[in-house]
């Protein structure tokens, strides 16, 4: 396991627990504010709906939430959580929870490139705790060189040092986005095997300022309404 950093305290976190899983217990009870959160992994191993967990999970526990996404209409995102019993309509409703359908945001924005022009100069999608984009990655050039990827680094620290905690979702391996996998102060690894059935997996690479255990990978699946289940590995042996 990786152990607790900077003592036991819950001074500093986004907390994003919840009673039916304990996703919160296995990564260090929260996420410490003023983060760069990178999740990565294969088609169908779960990006997107981790990032609902952790968004249900931030707004269940008083964290505001700006989620940008790629795949889903504002009703597929509606009908979506609630099919997994995340009832996030009261978050909308006392707008704790922006959230934000890629296509209309871009408008016509000819390039990929030009989103990060939008992203940099759209104040509105900073003014919450913490901002979701999945998939981050389908949003940018895949030829992206360093010198634009370190660019975006140093512009996402700059929110963290204002507490603001930064969730971005890409599909494995683009080597473009090396700066991310270094710079991240935590780094999610999803990993699914198809042997024997379907089962998925999330590796924790790093998880820098922890204020509790965090354990360096669990199982988990989905399950109709109830969303997001942490299984019970066996640790004998």
């Amino acid at each position: 396991m990786v152990q607790d950093q900077k003592g036991n305290g819950d001074d500093g976190v986004y907390r994003f627990g919840l009673k039916t899983d304990e996703l919160d217990v296995r990564l260090g009870k929260g996420i410490p504010k003023g983060s760069v959160v990178f999740i990565e992994g294969p088609e169908g191993s779960g990006r997107s709906i981790l990032s609902q967990r952790l968004c249900y999970g931030f707004l269940s526990n008083g964290v505001s939430v700006t989620y940008v996404s790629t795949e889903m209409t504002f009703k597929d995102f509606i009908d979506q959580m609630y099919s997994i019993n995340y009832q996030i309509g009261p978050h909308l409703l006392s707008d704790k929870l922006l959230y934000v359908p890629v296509y209309p945001l871009l408008g016509q924005t000819r390039t990929r490139d030009d989103f990060l022009v939008k992203l940099v100069n759209s104040p509105q999608l900073f003014v919450r705790d913490v901002l979701i984009v999945d998939s981050f990655s389908s949003l940018l050039n895949k030829n992206m060189d360093y010198e634009h990827a370190n660019s975006l680094m140093g512009f996402l620290k700059k929110l963290t040092r204002m507490d603001k905690t930064v969730v971005l979702t890409s599909e494995a391996g683009l080597p473009n986005l090396d700066p991310l996998r270094l710079s991240a102060d935590v780094y999610l690894d999803l990993v699914m095997n198809t042997k024997g059935g379907v089962s998925r997996e999330i590796h924790v690479k790093r998880f820098l300022r922890a204020r509790g255990q965090v354990e360096d990978q669990m199982k988990y699946r989905i399950e109709p309404k109830s969303g997001m289940v942490i299984e019970i590995t066996d640790l004998s042996g």
